[in-house]
């Protein structure tokens, strides 16, 4: 019996086939492009500027700019999709208490220490409504610890919360340096690595969000 399979069916199910090798493809390339922006920047800091990577630094700027826009994309998700909004306002929440916490230098101004006051107001406010609507909370995390981009959020908040910790411990820098010790080169390898675990965690949300923004509203509320 002759084959019935068209040409349009066969391309179809070579598209099929390589849709997994295309869709990895792309992921690479936007995020060479996104690390490839956070290194740059860190040699125009360097060699334009010759800035010591400190708290006006481009380096600290973009770091503030992923941690914004990571809290934006979920926030978005909140707007957008009321049956995830309760898991969707404590991610938001806890990555705008990050940024909160990175603009402390700005708050100092204000009075020191003035970061801990909004950086509260907005994790109990998020903790208290992922409370009361539990179920757009528990069933949309559980869910979203099973998308591939989990992950990569694990693995780049791990590098940020603990192994830029300890790598950037003084007396690391102070023991291979010794005599020669320079604040500057710590301050550098520090916020080289914080900028690529804020760059991992902004394409992490991305990779999750952006998809969700695509779709329509959810029918349902919170």
């Amino acid at each position: 019996m002759p084959s019935t399979t068209t040409p349009a069916t066969q391309v179809a199910q070579a598209n099929s086939l390589y849709q997994p090798l295309y869709q990895s493809l792309s992921l690479f390339f936007v995020l060479a492009l996104l690390l490839a922006l956070s290194a740059f920047t860190i040699h125009f800091d360097v060699l334009q500027i010759q800035n010591n990577i400190g708290e006006s630094s481009w380096t600290e700027f973009l770091q503030e700019t992923y941690l914004f826009s990571t809290s934006g994309l979920f926030a978005i998700v909140a707007v957008r999709h009321p049956q995830q909004r309760g898991f969707a306002v404590l991610v938001s929440a806890f990555f705008g208490v990050m940024f909160i916490r990175e603009m402390d230098s700005v708050l100092d101004q204000i009075i020191h220490g003035f970061w801990k006051y909004p950086a509260w107001l907005l994790a109990s406010s998020a903790i208290g409504y992922a409370i009361l609507h539990r179920q757009s909370t528990v069933k949309p995390l559980m869910d979203y610890m099973k998308h591939n981009s989990f992950s990569l959020m694990l693995g780049a908040m791990v590098t940020l919360l603990v192994f830029t910790r300890i790598f950037g411990m003084g007396e690391l820098w102070q023991g291979i340096m010794q005599e020669h010790y320079i604040r500057g080169v710590k301050n550098l390898a520090e916020e080289g690595v914080e900028l690529l675990a804020y760059s991992l965690i902004l394409f992490s949300a991305a990779w999750y969000c952006l998809p969700k923004l695509t779709t329509s509203h959810d029918k349902t509320s919170a």
